[in-house]
């Protein structure tokens, strides 16, 4: 526990529970998340606390748990001595409650409290985190994890959940705060030196039975990082993808996981005294990382469990890709480009925002709305990366599909990776009125600049399809 939430915890009653390794307090109350600065031990009780900002007093945050077509009503109370919001990444819900401050709704300033109200509509792994200057107040820690519980319940023995994030922390183990620096902003965005799972250093230690069926929700709370995931003597079973199920296959040897992204896996403990699973990140060669290893405790083997038929999917209306509005984003900037300036880094379709100004913080002074459809439009994007960075695309208040390598279109996800100069097409139905984001979840490039919106109006579907240029096949990586 940290260390002044022990110290508030001492003088009152909070019932404790746990779920994948780290705790769910109760306090400061029910339907309550307090914003505000605390300290913690990410380094074990041989380290100094480190101080950081924090939902309720943990990171990561307490996880927040309802069964599908639950109304989540939470207020937040803003104690820190900058603005915030919550944003709930991945749930489509009403504009107003999308969390992102000077375009959904007002900033909740230092002091202030702001209530969400809204219905679950979607069962999945999702996440919230704050939408003003991400890039400081996730990489101090305000992120946690949404779970919507679908019915009838999946038949696991454990639903575990394991939350990737990284830090940057000196000798002291303090947090640098050299956030949003010109070098980070036009690279690959901040890096931590050092990774977390569920806001302790790698490797976490995951106990389970022997034999048994293991649910692991994975959530990728990482600025700017992105992972390339390989299980050791286990290949699991992928279940959903950014909270969606989907048709099911097993992770590939290497699986790249980006800021923002989620994965349920369905994995088999081994019943016997085979060697037993465990979870790197290879994504710099030079520099693997173990992530988290499973122990098996002294319970008596589980018989083995049959084939694992699925998770029911969400009520999602189908898209008509035949008909829909043609729509271009252009990706330009960065280091190594003739397009980037210190006033424009980054660019959609030619448009930049300055790097200097806190105004970008929150969104102040956004474009105006890249396109605007009507409800009940699809709508087909291309994603012309030109440049040399790595792009994770996330849009609001919508769902996609990528194009595969096949022509076909792959399963239902929130966000897309847009590799170094390369296009990438994505479709979605537009089915929510409102004005929604779309931007890169490395929050330096967010903030600097990639980041747009795009319109949907009440009425009947009848903007005109605009013809898009053919992509060649392949590319597309999951």
């Amino acid at each position: 526990m940290q260390r002044r939430t022990f110290l508030k915890a001492s003088a009152a009653v909070g019932a404790v529970a746990s779920v994948g390794g780290y705790k769910l307090y109760t306090m400061p109350g029910a339907g309550q998340l307090v914003a505000a600065s605390d300290d913690v031990q990410f380094l074990g009780a041989d380290f100094p606390y480190t101080s950081v900002w924090a939902f309720n007093g943990q990171v990561p945050g307490p996880v927040l748990r309802y069964a599908q077509g639950d109304r989540l009503q939470i207020e937040l109370w803003n104690r820190l001595r900058q603005p915030t919001t919550i944003h709930w990444h991945g749930i489509r819900l009403p504009n107003e409650m999308d969390g992102v401050p000077g375009i959904t709704q007002p900033a909740v300033l230092p002091g202030e409290r702001f209530q969400y109200d809204f219905v679950l509509p979607d069962a999945g792994t999702f996440w919230y985190h704050p939408h003003f200057a991400t890039y400081e107040q996730i990489g101090r820690g305000l992120y946690g994890v949404l779970v919507v519980d679908e019915y009838p319940r999946p038949d696991v023995d454990q639903d575990i959940i394991l939350v990737l994030s990284d830090v940057n922390i000196d000798e002291r183990a303090q947090i640098m705060g050299d956030f949003k620096n010109l070098h980070d902003t036009s690279h690959a965005g901040r890096l931590g030196n050092v990774i977390l799972v569920n806001g302790q250093k790698v490797p976490a230690t995951l106990q389970a039975q022997p034999g048994s069926r293991l649910r692991l929700r994975v959530v990728n709370a990482s600025s700017a990082r992105i992972y390339k995931l390989r299980f050791h003597n286990s290949l699991p079973t992928i279940a959903a993808i950014d909270g969606h199920p989907c048709e099911l296959f097993q992770a590939f040897e290497q699986l790249y996981f980006s800021p923002g992204n989620r994965f349920d896996f369905i994995l088999d403990m081994p019943a016997g005294s085979g060697p037993l699973p465990w979870i790197e990140d290879d994504f710099f060669p030079a520099m693997r990382k173990p992530l988290a290893q499973f122990a098996v405790d002294n319970r008596p083997a589980l018989a083995a469990r049959g084939f694992f038929p699925g998770l029911p999917p969400n009520a999602i209306m189908a898209e008509e890709p035949d008909k829909a509005v043609g729509v271009v984003l252009t990706l330009e900037g960065g280091a190594l480009s003739n397009k980037a300036t210190r006033e424009h880094v980054w660019l959609i379709n030619g448009q930049g925002n300055s790097h200097d100004h806190s105004h970008m913080d929150g969104h102040g002074q956004s474009p105006e709305p890249l396109f605007t459809v009507e409800q009940g439009c699809t709508v087909r994007c291309i994603i012309d990366n030109r440049t040399a960075w790595f792009h994770p695309m996330h849009f609001h208040g919508v769902v996609l599909r990528e194009r595969l390598k096949n022509g076909g279109w792959g399963p239902l996800r929130d966000a897309t990776l847009v590799w170094p100069f390369t296009k990438q097409e994505v479709m979605f139905r537009a089915d929510l009125p409102g004005d929604w984001m779309i931007h890169c979840h490395v929050s330096e490039h967010h903030h600097s600049g990639m980041m747009t919106t795009f319109r949907v109006v009440g009425g009947l579907c009848v903007s005109p399809r605009i013809d898009l240029p053919l992509l060649p096949r392949g590319g597309v990586r999951l």
